[in-house]
């Protein structure tokens, strides 16, 4: 994989954020969340992204937030400042800090989670991409509850970036980890923008949601937290995986 080619698609997305298109009175955008992936992924067998919904804080209380400062390093052409940021941060997501060793317990759901996926399908939890739905998160929350002008520019940009990576990683399976509520449309979004659009195979509303698209089967489910049933079905989908993948194999 050539990370230079991932970088330069970053870029060109990003380059997009500009004054006036994002001139935002109140910007409590986090800090932009963009994928990198560790060595173990390029040989990992099944190739699994797990998507969720939007981060908390990303780069925030580090002060390498807001939309603003990205029209400005954009404007000073110093944007590839923001990408190494974020590349950089991402790469340690599975620690506590950059050099500390890999999580084996969190208090995050979705990260206890993932964690269980790799180790379900007995995977490194670095041979797996963590992935997000919206690139930002408001205040430390989902932008969903943004304007409407304002949520239309973000997602924009943010499924954008998730196509990117799709189309870059390459995964054989996608979890929407996401939850439902007003993300379904978003998903049928990506896929009719930035591919070939999606196929259904089959749905249970508000429970799982399971189709191909990007030449690759796809689930969304509700979020890990989600309790009163949801976690049988996360559990299917990691039986799924096991059966259609048989570990060497891909349906």
């Amino acid at each position: 994989m050539n990370i230079e080619i991932l970088k330069e698609s970053y870029h060109k997305t990003l380059s997009k954020v500009n004054s006036e298109d994002f001139e935002f009175i109140e910007d409590k955008y986090s800090g932009v969340f963009l994928p990198y992936y560790f060595e173990e992924y390029e040989e990992a067998n099944p190739k699994i992204m797990i998507v969720g919904r939007e981060t908390s804080g990303w780069n925030t209380n580090n002060n390498k937030n807001t939309l603003k400062r990205i029209i400005d390093k954009n404007a000073n052409n110093s944007l590839n400042d923001i990408i190494e940021e974020s590349l950089s941060r991402y790469s340690w997501h599975l620690r506590n800090s950059p050099d500390g060793k890999i999580k084996t317990k969190h208090s995050s759901k979705f990260q206890h989670y993932y964690n269980k996926v790799s180790k379900e399908l007995n995977i490194s939890p670095k041979s797996m991409i963590y992935a997000n739905l919206f690139a930002w998160d408001y205040n430390k929350k989902s932008p969903l509850e943004r304007s409407d002008v304002e949520l239309q520019k973000i997602t924009d940009i943010s499924l954008e970036l998730l196509a990117t990576q799709i189309k870059f990683f390459k995964p054989n399976y996608i979890i929407f980890a996401t939850g439902y509520s007003r993300v379904d449309p978003l998903i049928k979004k990506l896929f009719e923008i930035h591919f070939d659009g999606h196929e259904t195979i089959r749905v249970n509303p508000k429970k799982i949601w399971e189709f191909k698209a990007a030449n690759t089967k796809c689930f969304r489910i509700a979020h890990p937290r989600a309790q009163h049933g949801h976690a049988a079905y996360r559990k299917e989908v990691i039986e799924i995986i096991k059966k259609s993948s048989n570990f060497g194999g891909h349906a």
